[in-house]
């Protein structure tokens, strides 16, 4: 017995609290269906508002663009037309005013579709009666300065009339104190042609004598009715006063606040919009960031890297009119040019310009002193190459000066002769230093290729000519290599150092499309043709070799903008 009511007490227990987690569910489903439904009708009341806010904002601007032109039309007409006008106005505001129904915009509101058709059509009469009231304001100003007008101009025309009697009565008067003076005693004759005249002449002046004084009488009547008139002037052009216009939809606007608010307090609105706001930007960020990197390599790859292989080569020699005389090259089978240490013979009369950490050793009597710049022609492209702030070597006699690269060991020194007559396009950042003519200044040049797309895909817009005869000192990550470009050889943009003008110079597509996507390797390589041509380079560029490193980007863009200048 004592088991089956245990049994019974659990089963009646386990569904009491299924009964109880139900009723919760369904309150929980109420309570999440109340708030959508109050979300959706919120959010469809605020649009219906904002729709016929901005209906009646665009019918307001309309209807004031119309009366503007129809009111500023009317400055040119009689005051009957203005007068007609002001009535058409008076009986169209007093319909509007007339068909006014109760205010719509509270809360709650009715159904959307009731409170659209209704707001637009409030919003719309509140915003025609605004314009017309303007209007009515306008023309009452307009008709109060055209009545003054017309009030100082008959004034004028009654002032001038008194002026004209008065001047035609003392005329009178002169003619006939003229007259007594020529005859003082046959104008006082009967008979006599004197008198005759003098007495039609006091006829006369009796006659003025009333019109002046009439003349008078009507310009005093004019005059008074005139002085409230005096200072009314017609007024400015019309325009809409706009501040008042949207102050007539001022309704429609606390309604859509109130609307905002009441959404405001519904947690699903507060929770739908942000997330709704930034999906669609992460989806696309998410997108572009997988995709758009690709497709800009595909691109350059597929698309612009093959047109610049067909295009033809660069050539900086038929400008420079060099006599084409190579650089010697190292002998056959050697490519190797460059050393840790290189010594060069100072001969009298020349100068040496070098960095002063590559100075290794000199003759105690050589003349040593400053040079800030390696060109004051070119002071971007020295500072910016680093040739700056050099040590200047002169002597009277052949002096021995080592050369070497003692802060790395991994850079090697190499010692280029450029004859009198060559040309090489040279990059100054592998340059340490020079040995040239003291008496001559320094050969050097700058040529632009805006033109070129090889120029833009590799971003050289500008190449550096020196022109010989002067000795180049370069160096070089694990060495430096001058080679004859012969019918064509290839290397990478970032070994190259420097090539001959007659060297056809030109990119070519690398040749795996998977290295170049994973950053492992350039889009383009440097080509060089010609049969006498040559080239230099570096072994193991270090310039331009983690272009997928995070961290060294501003390295990367000032790498890039040096590119452009040829440095």
């Amino acid at each position: 017995m004592r088991l089956l009511l245990t049994a019974i007490l659990r089963f009646l227990l386990r569904h009491a609290l299924q009964f109880a987690l139900f009723i919760v569910i369904l309150l929980a489903g109420r309570l999440l269906l109340a708030e959508w439904r109050s979300y959706s009708a919120g959010s469809e009341a605020v649009a219906a508002l904002r729709q016929a806010s901005g209906s009646a904002g665009s019918h307001g601007a309309s209807l004031a663009e119309s009366a503007t032109l129809r009111v500023n039309a009317l400055q040119k007409t009689s005051q009957t037309a203005i007068a007609a006008r002001q009535k058409e106005v008076q009986a169209q505001l007093a319909a509007l005013r007339a068909r006014q129904q109760p205010s719509l915009f509270t809360l709650p509101l009715p159904d959307t579709h009731t409170l659209a058709l209704h707001a637009q059509e409030e919003a719309a009469r509140h915003v025609e009666i605004e314009v017309l009231a303007q209007e009515a304001r306008y023309l009452s100003a307009l008709q109060a300065a055209i009545s003054g007008e017309d009030a100082r101009q008959t004034l004028a025309r009654l002032h001038a009339e008194h002026v004209s009697a008065y001047a035609a009565l003392q005329h009178n008067l002169r003619q006939r104190r003229e007259l007594e003076a020529l005859h003082p005693l046959a104008a006082r004759l009967p008979g006599s042609d004197a008198y005759a005249q003098l007495s039609h002449l006091e006829a006369e002046g009796q006659r003025l004598r009333e019109v002046n004084l009439q003349a008078y009488q009507a310009w005093l009547a004019q005059r008074a009715r005139t002085s409230d008139a005096t200072n009314i002037t017609r007024p400015a052009p019309f325009a809409i006063d706009e501040q008042a216009l949207s102050g007539a939809l001022a309704p429609v606007r606390a309604a859509i606040a109130a609307g905002e608010t009441q959404l405001a307090r519904n947690w699903i609105a507060r929770w739908r919009a942000p997330v709704l706001d930034v999906a669609p930007t992460a989806a696309l960020l998410v997108l572009s960031a997988i995709l758009l990197p690709v497709a800009i390599k595909a691109f350059f790859y597929f698309v612009l890297a093959p047109i610049a292989s067909r295009l033809p080569p660069l050539s900086i020699a038929r400008e420079l009119q060099v006599n084409g005389s190579s650089l010697p090259l190292p002998p056959l089978g050697e490519s190797r040019i460059s050393a840790v240490s290189q010594a060069l013979q100072l001969k009298p009369g020349q100068r040496m310009l070098i960095h002063p950490e590559y100075l290794q050793s000199s003759p105690v009597g050589t003349h040593k002193r400053t040079q800030w710049l390696l060109d004051w022609r070119f002071p971007f492209t020295s500072l910016a190459a680093g040739m700056a702030a050099l040590t200047r070597l002169e002597s009277d006699v052949t002096a021995s000066v080592t050369i070497s690269a003692s802060d790395d060991p991994l850079l090697e020194v190499a010692v280029v002769h450029l004859p009198a007559g060559s040309a090489l396009v040279f990059q100054p950042r592998g340059l340490v230093g020079l040995v040239c003519d003291s008496g001559q200044p320094l050969a050097l040049s700058s040529h632009w290729r805006l033109a070129s797309l090889h120029a833009w895909l590799t971003l050289q817009l500008r190449f550096i000519v020196f022109r010989g005869p002067v000795t180049l000192i370069v160096r070089g990550c694990r060495g430096v290599r001058l080679e004859r470009a012969g019918q064509g050889r290839s290397i990478s943009q970032s070994a190259t150092l420097g090539f001959t003008t007659d060297v056809l110079y030109s990119t070519m597509r690398s040749e795996t499309f998977l290295p170049y996507l994973r950053s492992q390797q350039a889009l383009l390589n440097d080509r060089f043709d010609g049969g006498n041509g040559v080239y230099l380079y570096e072994e193991t560029p270090r310039h331009g070799k983690q272009p997928g490193k995070v961290g060294s980007w501003f390295e990367g863009f000032t790498d890039a903008i040096l590119k452009v200048f040829g440095i």
